[in-house]
């Protein structure tokens, strides 16, 4: 634990040499550190920022000219008799600091007196429902889902795992509820591995992502899948509705895609009322979205096929999911097609927003 202080004065002054004395830290010298972009050393990243100052004057702080390289910390707000206490900022998780462990630590020593609440987490708790019915969420464990629930509408923190872009309404409010792990595509491994890590542990974690999530022994986390995949198909040859629908499957969990966050299948026209399109369609849950070919060969892909191209062929398995992705993520460009059947993959464009 380690505190940096601010306040101005005598009491501000007392409060925080005994909370520096008791728990660790130094004075904050001057306002110009919460403007500085200057980086803070390495023995300092595990710091909370604690403001010894009125309520409103330190909000005004963190409201103003507030550096970004101090973006990640949490702040706490003291009151310079040391009678109030409260988390004004939560930080987002880039630094080593527990700040409910660092907070109960600090009332410790400010004492029994002192005031810490106006109300429970329950009173500004969101209704994760919206979000899970808007995005289509399919659940791994329902009951599991139904106990979360219940406990984020008590007002407990529980710690959300994703992927996929997460925005919040509230960021300021709804970060006291969840405390969020950001992955990129780049950080997948991590992003597996803190599943199985906590796969058997009583760590409160909802997973919310489209990848195939690995089987895990014991209790796994909770994962929501959203349906955010659009998934493009080209007939090259005569198929199997059967086959063609193993085939997808397969081919999506070969690219490490959850079936489960299919939303619709994009075809051309003529493809519409194949019985191998209905097919994987049916077995996904998914709705049907046909486009003229002159619709599909004007869209514009932004990568080159990975096929060997015929000249002026049409891409029709990519252009479909991208239009019905809004321009999203390619996940899969044009797979399978020796079988029959071409396989393309798009994540849709676009924020989740998890709070409304």
């Amino acid at each position: 634990m380690y505190l940096l202080c601010y306040g101005r004065s005598e009491g501000a002054v007392r409060t925080g040499d005994s909370l520096i004395d008791k728990i660790g830290g130094r004075w904050i010298e001057s306002a110009d550190f919460f403007a500085s972009r200057l980086p803070i050393p390495a023995s300092e990243r595990d710091a909370v920022i604690v403001m010894i100052l009125p309520l409103e004057a330190s909000i005004e702080i963190l409201n103003g000219n507030f550096s970004p390289t101090l973006s990640g910390f949490p702040v706490i707000c003291v009151s310079p008799d040391g009678l109030f206490a409260a988390i004004i900022r939560r930080g987002d998780g880039s630094t080593l600091a527990d700040c409910d462990e660092v907070y109960q630590e600090m009332l410790n020593v400010l004492g029994p007196k002192c005031f810490r609440s106006f109300g429970s987490n329950a009173d500004i708790a969101p209704d994760l429902m919206t979000a899970i019915d808007s995005y289509g969420m399919t659940p791994n464990d329902p009951d599991k889902l139904k106990a979360y629930l219940s406990m984020i509408r008590s007002g407990e923190k529980v710690s959300i795992y994703t992927d996929l872009p997460i925005v919040f309404a509230e960021p300021a409010i709804d970060s006291m509820i969840f405390e969020v792990n950001r992955y990129s595509r780049e950080t997948k491994e991590s992003f597996i591995q803190s599943y199985i890590s906590l796969s058997g542990s009583s760590s409160k974690a909802i997973f919310i992502t489209c990848a195939k999530m690995p089987q895990c022994e014991g209790n796994p986390p909770l994962v929501l899948v959203p349906k955010l995949v659009s998934v493009g198909l080209e007939l090259t040859g005569r198929l199997d509705p059967e086959y063609a629908a193993i085939l997808v499957l397969a081919t999506l969990e070969n690219h490490g895609i959850d079936a489960r966050s299919v939303s619709t299948v994009a075809v051309s026209q003529s493809a519409r009322e194949s019985d191998a399109v209905q097919k994987v369609a049916e077995m996904f849950g998914a709705s049907v979205t046909a486009f003229a070919t002159r619709v599909l060969q004007e869209v514009k892909l932004p990568l080159k096929m990975t096929f060997a191209p015929v000249r002026d062929k049409t891409d029709f398995a990519t252009a479909g999911c991208f239009l019905t992705s809004e321009s999203g993520k390619i996940l899969i460009r044009r797979s399978a097609e020796k079988s029959g059947l071409a396989i393309s993959a798009c994540l849709k464009r676009g924020n989740i927003l998890l709070t409304e």
